[in-house]
C-alpha cells in the first residue's frame, strides 16, 4: 500500500472515529474512575494539546497543492488515538462534577471533534483542488480556535461552581438590559419626533424587510404600562441586585457552600429568570394581551421563589434560633438578612402588579 493509500484510509478511519464520538458523546454513558476532577482537567488540556499539534502537522503535510503523504501518517494516527481519549476523558468526568461544568467540556468536546471531522473530509474531497484549498484552512482553523479559547487564562472552567459562576456573569447584562428597556417602553415610539409625529425621513431599515416600525400602544394600553411599568421596574431592578449578590456571595466566595445539585439548579434558574424577565418585557408592548402579561409575571415571580427556596432552603421568619445552632458568621448571617428582606421585597412588589392587573380585568381601578 503507498503512502497516498496509507494517509487515504487513516483519513477514512478518522471521519468514522469522529463519528463514533459525536455518538458516544451524545449518550450518558461513564467510566469509573479514582482520580480527582482537577486531574482530569489536566489530562483534558493535554489531550486538546496533542490535537492542536497533530491538526497542524496534518494540514501542513496534506496541503492539497503539494501534498506530502508519509508526512503525514504519524500526525493521523495521533489524531485518530487522541479523538478517543477525548471521548474516554469526558466518559471519566461524568461521575466526578456537576451537569453544569460537564455541559462545558462536552460542548467543547463535540466542538473539536466535529472540527477535525470536517477537516478530514474536506482532505478527502482532494478532486476540487481549489475549493479543498480553502476548506483545509478554514476547518484547520477552526480546530485551533476553539482549542486556543480553552488555553487562554480563564478559558476553561475550574470546576463546578466556576461554571454557574461564568453562567450567571454572562446573563447579567441581559438583566441590566431588560432595566433600560422596560424603562423606554412609555416613552415615544422609536424614530418618532418629541412632538408626536414620525420622522418621515427616518429610515431605520425594517420597512425593506417588511417589517415596518413598532405599533405605538393604544390610549388604554398606554394608561395600563403608566401604572404597571414603574412596577415592573422596580422589581427588575430588585432582581437585578439579587443577581449581582449572589454571584458575589455564593458563587465567587467558598463561604456559602452549595452542593453540585444547588450548583446545578442555579444556573437553570439564571437561564429562567433572563428569559422570564424577557416575556414580562414582551408582553408589555403592544398590541397588549392582559392575560399574556400575568402569566408572564406569575412565571416570573414564581423562578425568584424558587431562587429563594434554593439559597436559603430553610425561609422560617424566626431563624434567630436557628441560625445560632448552626454557628455561622456574622457577615453570613448579615448576606441571609439581605437576601430574605430583597426577595420579601420583590414578592411585594409582585403581587402589587398582580392586584393592578386583576383590577383592570375586573373593569375598575385597583
Amino acid at each position: 500500500m503507498s503512502d497516498e493509500q496509507k494517509a487515504t484510509s487513516s483519513l477514512n478511519n478518522l471521519v468514522e472515529n469522529c463519528t463514533l464520538a459525536l455518538s458516544v458523546l451524545a449518550d450518558r454513558e461513564e467510566d469509573l474512575t479514582t482520580a480527582s476532577f482537577s486531574t482530569l482537567r489536566t489530562d483534558f488540556l493535554s489531550i486538546l494539546s496533542i490535537i492542536y499539534a497533530a491538526t497542524t502537522k496534518v494540514a501542513l503535510s496534506l496541503k492539497p497543492s503539494s501534498p506530502q503523504h508519509k508526512a503525514s501518517l504519524v500526525p493521523l494516527k495521533d489524531l485518530n488515538n487522541n479523538v478517543a481519549a477525548l471521548v474516554h476523558s469526558i466518559r471519566l468526568m461524568r461521575p466526578k462534577t456537576g451537569a453544569t461544568i460537564l455541559a462545558e467540556y462536552e460542548n467543547i468536546a463535540l466542538g473539536v471533534t466535529s472540527a477535525i471531522k470536517s477537516l478530514a473530509q474536506t482532505l478527502l474531497d482532494g478532486d476540487i483542488p481549489e475549493a479543498t484549498t480553502e476548506g483545509y484552512l478554514l476547518r484547520t482553523g477552526e480546530v485551533h480556535e476553539l482549542i486556543d479559547n480553552v488555553r487562554k487564562p480563564n478559558g476553561l472552567s475550574l470546576d463546578n461552581r466556576d461554571a454557574v459562576r461564568r453562567s450567571w456573569q454572562q446573563g447579567h447584562d441581559s438583566l441590566e438590559d431588560a432595566y433600560q428597556e422596560i424603562q423606554d417602553i412609555c416613552k415615544p415610539t422609536y424614530g418618532e419626533s418629541e412632538g408626536g409625529k414620525v420622522d418621515e425621513d427616518f429610515d431605520d431599515g425594517w420597512d425593506e424587510l417588511g417589517l415596518g416600525p413598532d405599533q405605538k400602544l393604544s390610549p388604554e394600553e398606554l394608561d395600563r404600562a403608566e401604572k404597571v411599568s414603574p412596577l415592573v421596574q422596580t422589581m427588575i431592578k430588585l432582581v437585578n441586585l439579587l443577581h449581582k449578590r449572589i454571584i458575589k456571595d455564593f458563587l465567587s466566595s467558598r463561604s456559602n457552600p452549595l452542593d453540585d445539585h444547588s450548583l446545578d439548579k442555579l444556573a437553570i434558574l439564571s437561564t429562567r429568570l433572563l428569559a422570564g424577565s424577557d416575556e414580562v418585557i414582551s408582553s408589555m408592548y403592544a398590541p397588549q394581551h392582559l392575560p399574556s402579561i400575568k402569566t408572564s409575571l406569575a412565571t416570573f415571580w414564581e423562578t425568584t421563589k424558587d431562587l429563594r427556596v434554593t439559597i436559603l432552603p430553610d425561609t422560617d421568619p424566626n431563624l434567630t434560633e436557628q441560625l445560632e445552632k448552626l454557628s455561622i458568621s456574622e457577615n453570613d448571617a448579615k448576606i441571609r438578612k439581605w437576601l430574605n428582606a430583597c426577595f420579601d421585597q420583590i414578592d411585594k412588589t409582585a403581587a402589587k402588579i398582580i392586584d393592578t392587573l386583576h383590577g383592570e380585568d375586573e373593569g375598575h381601578p385597583p
